[in-house]
């Protein structure tokens, strides 16, 4: 298996805790480099937040999703990223970052951007039309120590995250490796220390350190008593299609569609999550409004 964007999961000191380890550079490039997120802060934070829901798939089993909201104190300041069982991952910034000035938004830092009244919120759909929410606040303001907080606080599980991103002078995201760990029933007083104080090493890591099948070598290398349950693909899917988007023509309105047809330019649509381009040709807006048009004769529609 290719180790681009590959979480593996281990079982680590004498069993008594569940580590899972990322790299998704490839990933996080997909994500957070598109045009729309111009802010260097912005790719970060929502950086943090995918490679967190990526090591949160190792989670999730069968058909379970996840969706992970980063709520900042600033009016509409919030970043999202959705996870399932298979790896599929997407993230997204809210409209009102992508309208804030890119210069603004990197005058702050981290905790700035997040603020002191930031919240994360966690949503688990867990099968049978059942969902899960838990909502904590963010003391830390860091992400990944707050997310730490939020399964201590909602779910008693003792838990750490590590996440380290590096950025070139391009902005484009050159090593992102990961680590989350949760401790087990009984595990011994003072492990989560060891766990923290091994994770602390994860900037040192250069990129020929996790990349190819060097990155297998990194539990090892972190911890001395691996035991490596499995390995499995993490992938950017956002599921959007052109049929999907369709009815978003009917916001341009007949008189723009049909003068669209008449200058024979296509129309496109792009979806705000993932940044996808969908081309509509004017056959397929004159279908459009053939279909939306009353035939001749027809009744009204009834009041």
């Amino acid at each position: 298996m290719s180790t681009a964007n590959l979480l593996i999961r281990t079982l680590a000191c004498s069993g008594q805790a569940r580590i899972l380890f990322v790299q998704n550079a490839d990933l996080l490039n997909t994500v957070c480099n598109r045009p729309a997120i111009r802010s260097r802060l912005l790719r970060y934070a929502l950086g943090l937040t995918v490679s967190a829901a990526s090591l949160l798939a190792g989670t999730l089993k069968d058909r379970q999703r996840l969706s992970l909201k980063v709520k900042g104190s600033r009016p509409g300041c919030a970043w999202f990223a959705d996870v399932d069982a298979a790896g599929n991952v997407r993230g997204y910034p809210g409209e009102a970052l992508l309208d804030m000035s890119p210069e603004d938004l990197d005058r702050l830092s981290l905790p700035q951007l997040i603020g002191d009244r930031g919240f994360i919120q966690l949503v688990k759909d867990v099968g049978m039309y059942r969902s899960v929410t838990g909502i904590t606040d963010m003391p830390h303001r860091n992400i990944v120590d707050d997310l730490a907080h939020y399964f201590r606080q909602s779910e008693q599980t003792p838990t750490h995250f590590a996440i380290h991103i590096d950025f070139d002078e391009n902005s484009r995201v050159r090593t992102a490796v990961g680590v989350m760990a949760q401790l087990l029933p009984g595990a011994t007083e003072g492990l989560m220390d060891r766990i923290r104080e091994a994770t602390r090493r994860l900037p040192d890591l250069s990129p020929a350190d996790v990349d190819g099948d060097a990155f297998r070598q990194v539990p090892h290398r972190l911890f001395h008593d691996i035991e490596w349950l499995d390995e499995r693909r993490v992938q950017a899917y956002c599921g959007c299609s052109k049929e999907m988007l369709r009815p978003m023509l009917h916001a341009l309105g007949p008189g723009e569609l049909t003068a669209a047809c008449e200058r024979n330019h296509p129309v496109e649509i792009v979806c705000r999550i993932c940044g996808q381009a969908h081309v509509f040709t004017p056959d397929e807006i004159r279908e459009l409004l053939t279909r939306d048009t009353p035939a001749p004769g027809s009744a009204p529609p009834a009041p």
